[in-house]
């Protein structure tokens, strides 16, 4: 087999559509694998509790004074 017959075979070889598949599928998976491996989740950011909705506060009246009884 002689150099030129060597390379008609490989261009033909790599030519072939079961050839390109399986490399694009190796590489995909290859990839999905690489990702699936590396992905770290974001942890959860805690919740605020929900209270009771704050009303506007009112100025509270000052209790009156009482005389004082002797």
């Amino acid at each position: 087999m002689d150099i030129t017959a060597l390379v008609n075979l490989c261009i033909s070889v790599l030519k072939d559509i079961r050839v390109i598949t399986a490399a694009i599928l190796t590489i995909f998976f290859i990839s999905l694998g690489n990702y699936v491996v590396r992905y770290r989740k974001r942890p959860p950011k805690p919740k605020k509790k929900k209270s009771a909705p704050k009303t506007a506060a009112a100025p509270t009246p000052k209790p009156e004074e009482q005389p004082k009884q002797e």
